[in-house]
């Protein structure tokens, strides 16, 4: 998680690992979710022959619904980010939904692996990536883009921000796409988070709206 701000105001952003391997998993199953606007995961990834049930694409919606608008970022556990949360061997947590809990065993340490690779890219986007030669100072990061972003609206308004929180979650799907899921959350790809004058410009009428 990468957070910024001051006293009174807070902007946390991070890519839930949860949501990745859930992504990879919907993806590879060729699961048929009813977020027709969710676009695919990229990389893309090999889909397996034939399709999921429908039985399991409605139980991964339900799973993401819930999912998507819980707090990953609690201290500790709470039995409501065990139910999310998908533990092996046995998924324990799942076996409400069968069809889902089957699919989910079938490709959970592949979904892993994957999602390890898009954290990488995460942390190497956020904090830059060091350089093994001596003197070097390898790549930096995208640095303190929304502590600068809030300064500059604070100039054009005249006046310090009122206080705020905005939670941003990162997905590695494709397209420049950002949703507001509500005033204090917005749902954003990596490719937009990539991109930094798109990503300034969809992400300042959502904090104009909260200063």
């Amino acid at each position: 998680m990468r957070e910024a701000g001051r006293t009174s105001w807070r902007i946390g952003i991070d890519e839930p690992q949860p949501l990745v391997i859930g992504l990879f998993v919907r993806d590879v199953a060729g699961l048929k979710s009813r977020h027709v606007w969710l676009p695919h995961a990229v990389p893309a990834t090999p889909r397996v022959n034939g399709e999921g049930s429908e039985a399991a694409s409605r139980q991964w919606d339900l799973w993401w619904d819930r999912a998507i608008l819980f707090d990953w970022d609690m201290d500790g556990q709470s039995l409501e980010q065990l139910a999310l949360w998908w533990t092996p061997p046995d998924f324990e947590s799942l076996q409400s939904v069968p069809a889902l809990q089957e699919v989910v065993a079938r490709h959970f340490y592949d979904a892993v692996a994957w999602s390890q690779d898009r954290k990488r890219e995460y942390v190497e986007l956020m904090i830059g990536t060091p350089d093994p030669r001596p003197f070097h100072r390898g790549r930096s990061g995208r640095g303190l883009v929304e502590t600068r972003l809030v300064a500059d609206l604070e100039r054009n308004l005249g006046r310090r921000a009122r206080p705020f929180q905005l939670w941003i979650t990162e997905i590695p799907v494709a397209g420049k796409e950002l949703w507001q899921l509500d005033p204090h959350h917005v749902l954003l790809t990596a490719e937009l988070l990539r991109d930094s004058d798109e990503y300034r410009r969809r992400i300042t009428p959502v904090l104009q709206a909260l200063l």
